[in-house]
This record gives C-alpha cells, sequence and structure tokens, in this order.
C-alpha cells in the first residue's frame, strides 16, 4: 500500500496552493486595474489636449484679428490725418515759424546764455534723474544737447520755461511771445492734441523734411527741436521711419518701424509711424505719430481678463517680434512681479535683463523668447506644440506669424501644461491610490479564502480579464454568500469606481467641449470639437441657451470648424439649439461649415433654413457687429441682404 503523507506534508502542500491562488489573484487585480486605468489615462489625456489646442487656437485667432485691425486702423488714420487739410496748413506754418522765430525775438548774448543755462539745468535736474532710474546708469548732457541754436531756443520755451510740469508740457497752448510760431501753436495745438488723446497715441509730430528738424510735438520731450538727419537722436527709430516716409513721392505712403528703446521718452521702448504731408504736388513735412502700448497691451490681456477668454491660471497670450522679445506685457509680471522676476532668474535669464525689467516694470522689449513655437511662426509657419516657455515651464501652445505693414511678429496664446493636465493627473492619483487599496483586499480574499477552486473562480477571472482589456461595462457575477461572491463584489467595486471616475473625467471634457467665449460686447462664440452625439447636442442648446442669458449676449457664433462630420440628426439638433437660442431674443451665425458637410447635407436633403451661415468666424464676428449695430433690421432682412450680396 502506498505511503501516508504526513501532517506535515499535507500542510506544506495547502499553504503551496495558497500562496499560488494568492500571486494570480493579484496579479490578474494589479493587471486589470492597470490597463484599464492606462486605458482610461490615455483617452482622456489625448482628448483634453485637443480641446486644450483647439481653444488656445480660438483665442490666438481672435487675438491676432484685433492686433491686425488695430494695426490697419492706425495706417489709415495716420494716411487720413497727414491728408487733412488743417495738418498740411500747420506743417506750412510750424516749419515758417521755426525757422523765424530766432529772427523774431532776436536775443542778444545775455538772453542766449540765460536760456542755455536754464535749459541745461532742466536737463540736469528733471531729464537725466528721471532717465537714470530706467538705465540703471547715470548719463551726461553732452549726449543729449541740442548743437542747434534754434532748437535749445525752443526747448527753453516749451520745456525748460513751460510752467507745467514734466509730463503734463502738452498743456501750454501759448508762450505769449508774438511770434508767429506762437500764434501758429495757438491755432493748432489744441486741435492736434484733441487727436492724440482721442486715439490713444503717445505723441504726434510735425518734422521739416528738408532739415530733419521736429517742428512741432504735442508733448515737448528734449527731441523737439532738434534734426534727425544731424541732431543726438539722428539713428533711432524715430529718425527711421522719418527718413522712409521723406523719401517718397506718394501721399498715401506709411512707414511703420518696430519698438525700440527711444531715450528721450526716457528708455521707455516706442514705435513710430510715418507718412508724408503733400500740398498739391509739393511736400509740406512728415506727420510722425509715437504708438502707444497700452492698447496692445489691453489686447493681449484681455483688460486683464485671462480667465473670460478661457486662459485659466496660468495662459495667456502674446506678441514677439523677430529679435526675439516680447512686444507687450506679460501676464506673470502683471499678476505677480517678484515671483516672475524669481522664475526667469532661475530659467537663466541674464541678471541686465531682470535689471532692466525690474527698473521699466516692463518685459516689452526686454524679456527674450526664443522658444521653438515662435521660431516657426517667425518662418511663417502656424501650428501647436508642448515646448518650454521663456519662464522655463512646460506649456500648450498655439501659434501663428502676424500680418502687419513693414513688421515681423508672431502672435501665441499658450497654457501651462501643469494646468491643462490637472484633470487627467487627478484621475491618475485617483487610480493609484484605488489599485493600491485594491491590491490589499484581493490579497486578504485570496489567502483566507483560496481553497474554493471552482467554476465560479474561473467564470470571475475571466470576467476580471475583460475588466483588463477597458471594458468597463462587464458585470461581476455577485450572487451568493462565500468567499468568491466576496471577490467578485469587491471586483465589481473597483469597476464601478474606475467607469465613475472615467464618466467624471468625460462630463468635465464635456464641459469644456463647448466653451462659451466671449468675444466683443453682445456677441459670444461657442467653438464645438468633435463628433455631435444627441447627449452633446442637448448640451450645447443647454449651454447656449444658458451662456446667452446670463452673459446677455444678444448673438451667438456657432463654430463648426472643428466638427468632423455631421449628419441629419445632428443637423436638426443644431436647429433646435438655434430656435431655443430665438426663443430668448438671441440670434445664432453658423461658422466653419465645410463644403464636404454641406455637400452631404444637402444630399440628405437638410437646410439650415432662416439661419445665417458664414464661411469663418471673422466674417461671423463681422455680421454679428453689423446685427448689434442695427438693431432694428429684421433678422431674416439681414439674411437677405447678405445672400444678394
Amino acid at each position: 500500500m502506498p505511503p501516508l503523507k504526513s501532517a506535515e506534508g499535507e500542510h506544506a502542500m495547502r499553504l503551496t496552493i495558497r500562496n499560488k491562488l494568492l500571486v494570480i489573484l493579484t496579479a490578474v487585480a494589479v493587471v486589470s486595474a492597470g490597463v484599464t486605468a492606462y486605458l482610461g489615462y490615455s483617452n482622456v489625456r489625448h482628448t483634453l489636449e485637443e480641446s486644450t489646442f483647439s481653444q488656445l487656437t480660438v483665442v490666438r485667432e481672435m487675438k491676432a484679428d484685433q492686433v491686425e485691425d488695430y494695426f490697419q486702423q492706425i495706417v489709415d488714420q495716420t494716411v487720413t490725418f497727414s491728408g487733412d487739410r488743417m495738418i498740411v496748413d500747420a506743417a506750412l506754418e510750424f516749419r515758417r515759424a521755426f525757422a523765424s522765430l530766432g529772427r523774431e525775438l532776436n536775443p542778444g548774448r545775455a538772453q542766449t546764455d540765460e536760456a542755455d543755462l536754464r535749459l541745461r539745468m532742466y536737463y540736469q535736474q528733471e531729464f537725466l534723474p528721471r532717465l537714470g532710474e530706467n538705465l540703471g546708469e547715470a548719463d551726461s548732457v553732452s549726449r543729449f544737447w541740442p548743437p542747434s541754436r534754434q532748437a535749445r531756443l525752443f526747448q527753453d520755451i516749451f520745456i525748460a520755461s513751460n510752467p507745467f510740469d514734466t509730463g503734463s508740457k502738452d498743456e501750454f497752448d501759448d508762450p505769449r511771445n508774438g511770434t508767429s510760431y506762437a500764434r501758429a501753436h495757438r491755432l493748432y495745438h489744441p486741435i492736434i492734441r484733441e487727436f492724440l488723446e482721442r486715439f490713444g497715441y503717445y505723441d504726434v509730430f510735425i518734422v521739416d523734411h528738408e532739415t530733419g528738424h521736429i517742428v512741432y510735438s504735442v508733448f515737448k520731450e528734449v527731441d523737439f527741436g532738434t534734426s534727425l538727419l544731424s541732431g543726438p537722436y539722428r539713428e533711432t527709430n524715430f529718425a527711421e521711419a522719418f527718413e522712409a516716409a521723406r523719401g517718397s513721392d506718394a501721399p498715401d505712403f506709411v512707414r511703420l518701424v518696430d519698438f525700440a528703446a527711444y531715450k528721450p521718452s526716457y528708455n521707455a521702448f516706442a514705435s513710430f509711424i510715418a507718412s508724408p504731408i503733400f500740398d498739391g504736388d509739393e511736400m509740406a513735412g512728415v506727420l510722425v505719430l509715437q504708438m502707444p502700448v497700452d492698447r496692445i497691451n489691453k489686447i493681449m490681456t484681455n483688460d486683464r481678463r485671462w480667465r473670460e477668454v478661457g486662459l485659466g491660471e496660468t495662459g495667456e497670450s502674446y506678441i514677439v517680434g523677430e529679435d526675439f522679445t516680447l512686444r507687450n506685457q506679460s501676464r506673470f509680471l502683471i499678476e505677480d512681479r517678484e515671483g516672475f522676476l524669481a522664475t526667469i532668474r532661475a530659467a537663466g535669464t541674464e541678471p541686465s535683463t531682470i535689471e532692466a525689467i525690474a527698473g521699466l516694470d516692463s518685459t516689452i522689449g526686454l524679456q527674450r523668447v526664443k522658444t521653438e513655437g515662435v521660431e516657426e511662426a517667425l518662418m511663417g509657419r502656424t501650428g501647436t506644440r508642448i515646448f518650454t516657455d521663456y519662464r522655463g515651464v512646460d506649456v500648450l501652445s498655439s501659434f501663428r506669424p502676424l500680418d502687419i505693414r513693414d513688421v515681423r511678429w508672431v502672435l501665441l496664446s499658450e497654457i501651462d501644461e501643469a494646468e491643462a493636465f490637472a484633470p487627467v493627473r487627478a484621475l491618475r492619483n485617483r487610480a493609484l491610490l484605488f489599485m493600491t487599496v485594491l491590491v490589499v483586499v484581493i490579497g486578504c480574499v485570496a489567502w483566507v479564502f483560496s481553497r474554493s477552486l471552482t467554476h465560479r473562480l474561473k467564470h470571475l477571472t475571466l470576467q476580471a480579464a475583460e475588466l483588463a482589456e477597458g471594458d468597463l461595462g462587464v458585470e461581476m457575477a455577485t450572487t451568493g454568500h462565500d468567499e468568491i461572491a466576496d471577490l467578485a463584489r469587491s471586483l465589481e467595486v473597483m469597476r464601478r469606481s474606475l467607469q465613475e471616475l472615467v464618466e467624471s473625467q468625460e462630463r468635465s471634457i464635456d464641459a469644456l467641449s463647448v466653451p462659451m467665449i466671449p468675444l466683443r460686447d453682445g456677441v459670444v462664440a461657442m467653438p464645438l470639437v468633435g463628433e455631435l452625439d444627441s447627449r452633446r447636442l442637448e448640451k450645447v442648446r443647454n449651454e447656449l441657451v444658458e451662456g446667452l442669458s446670463h452673459s446677455g449676449a444678444t448673438v451667438a457664433l456657432l463654430d463648426l470648424t472643428g466638427v468632423p462630420t455631421l449628419d441629419a440628426d445632428s443637423a436638426v439638433g443644431i436647429e433646435g439649439a438655434v430656435k431655443a437660442a430665438r426663443l430668448i431674443g438671441a440670434q445664432v451665425v453658423i461658422t466653419g461649415l465645410r463644403a464636404e458637410i454641406a455637400r452631404n447635407l444637402a444630399d440628405l436633403g437638410v437646410h439650415f433654413e432662416g439661419i445665417a451661415i458664414e464661411g469663418s468666424i471673422q466674417s461671423g464676428i463681422t455680421l454679428a457687429m453689423r446685427l448689434i449695430e442695427s438693431p432694428g433690421v429684421a433678422w431674416d432682412d439681414e439674411m437677405t441682404e447678405e445672400n444678394e450680396g
């Protein structure tokens, strides 16, 4: 007869089986949860990345349109103003009066010396100290001293002897010295100053095209009266703009020069735009406008309301010139000056640059931005990418070149990667925590109930394998009251929790997929991305009505650029959203409907009757503004005009 097994041997065998089962069940749990979590993480990250890039692109295009439109307005204003009869007369009179001031006053040697002394004291006591604060170092009077006696005489009258404080010199209308220049200044200065204030320019100049002398300036800084051909500012971007306009024989010629440090404006970065002034066929002078930076900053920062355009806590839009420096203020300098300086210092920015940014409290022309996106855009390319920005922080970026006369600028809209993918990281962390708890639970269950190797255990293993493949719809068989049933219920808890996590993230993504973006007063945009099923269409309708109600907007742009396909049911759903908007008194313009989608809908017999359709969001904005500006025009009438046009 065979030998009997000892009790120790039998116990050892039972322990071996339990250990094997423990390993198997634990491995199944870990693999199932790991694969499921990885698939969920990858899908959510990819979807969230596409949604973020789409939103950044919408913001980028909106800002690009605003900046390009602004510069076109400046060009038009410059040409119009230089051709105005008043400016022509002012240029002629200021040139004659500038040349005759010395003869009319005929100051003696003592008076001339006294005027030079007053002017020198102004340079030493007011101009140079203020300039030194921005330069970070002292400078000498000799570098700025006007060589022309005529220029010094003008600067004494309108600057050194001006009764108004620095920064308010423009309030001095009449020196009351009986000269022809005083009469011309009394007549034209208030009119030109009103133009400057209305359109927000930093300064307005009239320059003698023959001598290069600045014969008129609104604010009368230390460049006033000097020659841009031979004076101390002959190598500035101001002189560059002037010489280009001086050399043209076309009345509508305009030359725009990029921003550069300009010492007469206390080393602030300044840009100039110039156009010749013609009296008939004869040149009468050159009109030069000193560009403001405040308007560009306001556009790029959305008047410091970054969150309202979908840029969250870390997003920003900015312009970079061909010298790889910023053309507007950085959001991070505005919101946290000291934190920003510390960040760029850690990123390796030159100490001299940091000192200049701190001194001027500005990043314009100072903060270097040589990133992948900037380099691509300067080569004329448009795109989206993830890279490290000028702070040394990884960002999602949407970039493109700008179409602006005479300058090479690019525009980028970005948001920190950490903020963009925060929901994905939360999902990952919760999944890892749950997996850890699950492994512990499964290990305990397997250790206690390892002897129940039944059919139900095999069936449960198969279900767990399906779960590992990412099928969250499989339900565990939880019937019974034994150990296997307990294990099944634990796996079911895992499945439901993971399903809830994925559904929660899907809901978050749904919320991002129908953003409501304010464009202008009374106009909002809702860019749609991805497939439109019945659930998303209901979301679109509800968000559209709710957003219009809360914002008070009267026109909404429903952009379908990011929608790959559109069937009859989807079209009906969009029509329903439009009708719902109309019930609350708003109108909807559909933009971005691609030709292939339109042909498919036509084949299906679907027509968006009574709904305004525009090819691009830009044309949609134009139509929206017309509707807002002409509230008395019926929607159908506007539609008829558009179709006839």
